[in-house]
């Protein structure tokens, strides 16, 4: 009832020419044996697979004597999945049946001899080198009832929180937060810089090009947290285009953005199909090699998109447990640091107008200073907006109060009332910035303030190892020095 493989005898002249006609579409097998005289290995050959010499050593061979060989049609085998470092993988096969001589007549017998391939895209009849084989059994002639492991419907308790957070998984989520808010600021230090480069009239005309010393402190801060080596200060395009692409900065884009992709291999089922795809095509389309400004720019800003589209699929698709307040805390405590250090930069106590509008475009906020002031921008006003504001949702306010509800809805470590560390610290800034002024936001106190919140970073990190009660001692090695930020001393810029 099932046809066998196409198959010509070459020892035919018809079939000969046949085969040597289209000898790409053949496997070549020995007619008398295994293998294929003066070809290594067991197997049938693939002229398609061969050198040009090769090739045409076969031809001869089939000339001069056809009777040796037979070709066979080339099919794609159906697959069984094996099992292969760890892994199921698919891997083509055939399965020989055998029939057995009764009383009653010819009896196929249940089961078989099956030869799988070590290679997915093996394409011969049959196999030489490298297959295994095994044996299949049919336990039955009959359809056989549904068994399952998992527990009857009706035995399911209701549960809405999924259990215990491990502490790996709460330290994964802590710094893939990181790791993107991270790559955030960079992306917009670089669309900053490079945007003017572009068009340097028409952004002169309209009054958005960074001045030169502006422009010299993006550059500088994007050398000093590892995005782009010192060599390439002369020339802004190139420091541009290291911070986004450089795979030897641990600061640049790219870097970043792949270990937020290594960091969210191990949180698949704690990540939604849509935003595992976002983290994937965004690592895969920075490393697309780009050479212009235009394609600098291009790439950043779609890659903000990316960035806003997975902050979008946590906020709407992740369940409000353990899980998502460590992702939300790393990102509310990187975003702190930035932002805080972006007004230390640009917003200085000499600051003038192109210096506090780059930190309105590094923050986020223009259309909102220029809602509420219908000046340029102004210093204290900036200040505000970028530090103090509590309803802005970019400011150093904002994200330290969010990081002090996510700690305090987190169990306590110890039963004796106190607040802990981290908390302790959360309060004690929130308290400072709800009491502070913006004109007495000085450089030494956004200094002070930077360092608190590193402080604060490093002490909501500590807390992942008490979500599985782990002891501090056996909290993963990642942190710091993963992340590699800046000595916390002056940046000297």
């Amino acid at each position: 009832m099932m046809p066998h493989i196409a198959t010509w005898w070459c020892g035919q002249k018809s079939a000969r020419e046949q085969v040597l006609s289209r000898l790409d579409e053949f496997a070549i097998e020995g007619a008398y044996g295994r293998g294929v005289a003066d070809f290594p290995g067991n197997g049938p050959v693939l002229p398609g697979e061969l050198s040009a010499a090769d090739r045409d050593r076969l031809k001869d061979a089939i000339s001069h004597r056809g009777i040796d060989y037979v070709g066979q049609e080339l099919v794609r085998l159906s697959t069984t999945p094996v099992w292969e470092n760890g892994r199921i993988a698919p891997r083509p096969f055939v399965l020989r049946v055998f029939a057995a001589a009764t009383p009653s007549g010819w009896t196929v017998l249940p089961g078989g001899f099956c030869r799988i391939a070590d290679r997915a895209d093996a394409r011969a009849v049959s196999m030489g080198d490298g297959a295994v084989s095994a044996d299949v059994w049919v336990v039955s002639d009959k359809a056989v009832a549904t068994s399952t492991l998992l527990p009857a419907v009706d035995t399911v308790r209701i549960r809405r929180i999924a259990g215990v957070l491990p502490s790996r998984a709460a330290d994964n989520l802590f710094w893939l937060g990181r790791y993107l808010e991270r790559a955030e600021a960079t992306i917009r230090l670089i669309r900053a810089l490079c945007t003017p480069l572009r068009d340097p009239a028409r952004a002169n005309a309209n009054g958005n090009a960074p001045a030169m010393h502006s422009a010299e402190r993006i550059q500088r801060l994007l050398v000093t947290w590892g995005a782009a080596s010192q060599a390439a200060r002369a020339n802004p395009a190139k420091v541009a285009l290291e911070a986004l692409q450089s795979e030897e900065k641990f600061g640049s884009a790219l870097s970043l953005v792949r270990s937020a992709q290594r960091t969210a291999t191990s949180l698949r089922e704690r990540l939604s199909p849509d935003a595992w795809q976002v983290i994937t095509e965004m690592a895969d389309r920075l490393a697309i090699e780009v050479h212009d400004d235009d394609g600098v720019v291009s790439a950043a800003e779609l890659t903000l998109q990316e960035l806003a589209s997975f902050a979008g699929l946590a906020q709407e698709n992740m369940n409000r447990a353990a899980g998502w307040r460590f992702l939300e805390m790393g990102r509310r405590a990187e975003r702190a640091i930035n932002t805080t250090r972006f007004a230390r930069q640009f917003a200085y106590d000499e600051a003038g107008d192109e210096d506090l509008d780059v930190l309105l475009t590094l923050v986020d906020c223009q259309i909102t200073y220029r809602s509420r002031y219908l000046v340029q921008p102004l210093l204290t006003p900036v200040r505000d907006l970028a530090v103090l504001d509590p309803y802005n949702p970019r400011s150093v306010a904002f994200q330290v109060a969010a990081l002090n509800e996510h700690i305090a809805a987190l169990p306590s470590l110890k039963e004796h009332g106190l607040i802990e560390r981290p908390q302790r610290l959360a309060v004690a800034v929130e308290a400072m910035l709800t009491t502070a002024e913006a004109s007495s936001l000085d450089v030494k106190t956004l200094f002070a303030l930077e360092q608190d919140l590193l402080n604060l970073a490093d002490a909501s990190g500590c807390i992942t190892s008490r979500t599985d009660r782990m002891p501090a001692g056996r909290r993963s090695s990642r942190g710091w020095r993963d992340l590699r930020h800046p000595p916390r001393h002056d940046l000297q810029l």
